[in-house]
């Protein structure tokens, strides 16, 4: 059987850090150099990132290819990327991560596979496999690690299933063409509404987790607060643009519970409750994970909870101006 041609999109901001090794894990895939090719979109850096990228471009004439994105924001170049990708298939990848080098491979392997018993499927993705680069980043990627956080599925689950939302994935360029690519309004969690807009036209996502790919997660309190904040702006804006989920609307009522607890003492049992759940799942957590930090975990959460509510109040009120 003949391999399918790939295209790799990759966005790039002031990654000089980074973007070194994650191109040299894509050059260096376990699939034919001539059946694939990188596409790498510069947002106009101040470091050394173009010039990183442009070496590599040199050194590999027929496969990497640097763009430039004038825009900057990675929603614009993941766009241009589609226009311009030559593969019947793309990747979104990012700059601040890299690939195991058989990603490409089993991500075509797994696409045909599945597609065998799944006419509708559209994409498939993997296992997201945090390097930390700080003590703090390790505790916040405790939250994205419970099912209580609302994460998508591939932070947490080992289990191949379908899914809502992939990342880093694989996609039937045919398919997002037919869905209208990935929604510019969406300056943040585009790459989550473009997987909402896949399944609402009736195709499918799939996970893997042994596609496998590394993320330098970083973090400080300011992005932590900004995160969580535009991760609850997400949901709102996404409710505005006619999704829904039932689970989007957990942020109406813990602050309308909070709210309530200032009138009505019989509730504190409630609220001593929430307590006891995110103090097991901490434990929990710290077991799994050998991280002891994971018990002060019930705070983190409580601040991760409100962040996104309001941050959920603001993307229904003020659609993407939330993000700025």
């Amino acid at each position: 059987m003949e391999l399918p041609f790939v295209s790799v999109i990759i966005p790039a901001y002031n990654e000089e850090k980074y973007i070194a090794k994650c191109l040299e894990e894509w050059v260096n895939q376990d699939y034919p150099k001539n059946k694939y090719e990188i596409l790498v979109y510069d947002g106009m850096s101040t470091d050394k990132t173009a010039e990183i990228i442009q070496e590599f471009e040199r050194n590999y004439p027929n496969l990497v290819f640097y763009r430039k994105n004038s825009k900057r924001r990675q929603v614009y170049a993941f766009n241009m990327g589609i226009r311009e990708a030559r593969g019947e298939f793309f990747i979104i990848f990012g700059a601040h991560a890299y690939p195991e080098r058989d990603f490409l491979k089993k991500s075509i392997e797994t696409f045909l596979e599945v597609k065998k018993k799944e006419l509708r499927l559209a994409g498939v993705g993997g296992k997201i496999i945090k390097l930390f680069e700080n003590r703090l980043a390790k505790f916040i990627a405790l939250i994205y690690s419970s099912p209580l956080s609302g994460a998508s599925t591939f932070w947490y689950e080992e289990e191949p299933h379908f899914a809502t939302t992939v990342a880093f994935a694989l996609y039937d360029k045919a398919v997002a063409q037919e869905v209208g690519g990935f929604d510019e309004d969406m300056l943040t969690g585009n790459d989550f509404e473009f997987n909402l807009r896949i399944n609402k036209r009736g195709y499918k996502l799939f996970f893997n987790p042994e596609i496998k790919s590394y993320y330098f997660a970083r973090s400080s309190w300011k992005g932590f607060l900004k995160q969580s904040f535009n991760y609850g702006a997400v949901k709102g804006v996404a409710i505005r643009k006619g999704y829904f989920s039932l689970l989007w609307l957990f942020p109406f009522g813990f602050l309308g519970f909070e709210i309530l607890l200032l009138f009505v003492s019989q509730l504190l049992w409630l609220f001593a409750l929430y307590w006891v759940i995110l103090f097991g799942e901490g434990v929990r957590l710290a077991y799994k994970t050998k991280n002891p930090d994971g018990i002060f975990l019930p705070l983190l959460m409580f601040i991760f909870h409100n962040l996104i509510s309001f941050g959920f109040i603001a993307g229904l009120l003020f659609h993407k101006r939330a993000f700025r």
